[in-house]
This record gives structure tokens, C-alpha cells and sequence, in this order.
């Protein structure tokens, strides 16, 4: 399944990753602030970008569409957004209440990645509208 990812100046962090999670809901796209070290080498320093921040703010040198399949690796779009778009992100998976860098994973695809999020999120509990708490007595037998 491919989706297309509308990215302008005037758009916010939280729009993009919304964008992003309809079609990944176990995964989330971090923007992070660069800082050069060496001419053209961009490091990622650990200055997460707010979600209330625009693209243009966030590093974006041109605006367009980008269409993500879920056959591509997590590497490929976080270099191809970086290359195409000047703005550095970081997927991260839903594993559980937090959220984990894919930096060990980075040549899974994207829907390998969402599903190992959704197993590792959903196993073992209960549906939301289970009851809190079970009812005990078996009867006599």
C-alpha cells in the first residue's frame, strides 16, 4: 500500500506525523535539529523538535509530495526525506506506553516495522472494553 505524505512550509510537525500514522499507527516520524561537524556531514543532534513547529522552521528546503510504500526500509525514508526534503527524522516504533529508535532495525520496511509494534503493543492485553477486574466465583461443583 503506498500513501502519499503532503509536505509544505506552512504545515506543522504533529499535521506530517499524523499524515504518517493513518497509514503506520505503530510507528512515528521525530524531527530532530542538525548541526554540521564536517563540511556535509549532517549529525543528529538530540534536540527534539516540538510537534507545534512548522516544516519551514523545522529544516524543510522545498515543499511536494512524497509517496511512502510499505515495501520501503526505514532507512530509505529517513535518508530520502533528509536528501529530497532537508529536514532530519527519526522513525520510532510504539512498543507498549513508549516509544523506541528503529536505529537496530533501520533495514526493516515499514510495514515490518508497524507490525512488530502492533505485536509487541497488543500481546497479551485485554480489549479496551473489558471489564476492570473478574469475576472469581466458579460455582460449586
Amino acid at each position: 500500500m503506498t500513501t502519499t505524505l503532503h509536505i509544505s512550509p506552512s504545515k506543522h510537525v504533529y499535521e506530517l506525523q499524523q499524515e504518517f500514522s493513518k497509514t503506520y499507527p505503530f510507528l512515528r516520524l521525530d524531527f530532530y535539529l542538525s548541526r554540521l561537524t564536517e563540511p556535509g556531514r549532517p549529525v543528529l543532534t538530540k534536540k527534539l523538535i516540538t510537534t507545534s513547529t512548522l516544516l519551514k522552521d523545522a529544516g524543510l528546503k522545498k515543499d511536494g509530495d512524497l509517496d511512502i510504500s510499505g515495501t520501503m526500509t526505514v532507512a530509505e525514508l529517513e535518508k530520502l526525506i533528509t536528501e529530497r526534503y532537508g529536514m532530519n527524522v527519526q522513525v520510532v516504533r510504539r512498543s507498549g506506553n513508549i516509544w523506541l529508535e528503529t536505529t537496530m532495525t533501520d533495514d526493516w520496511t515499514l510495514q515490518q516495522q508497524n507490525d512488530h509494534g502492533r505485536e509487541i503493543t497488543t500481546h497479551g492485553t485485554l480489549p479496551e472494553d473489558a471489564p476492570d477486574d473478574f469475576d472469581l466465583e466458579r460455582g460449586s461443583l
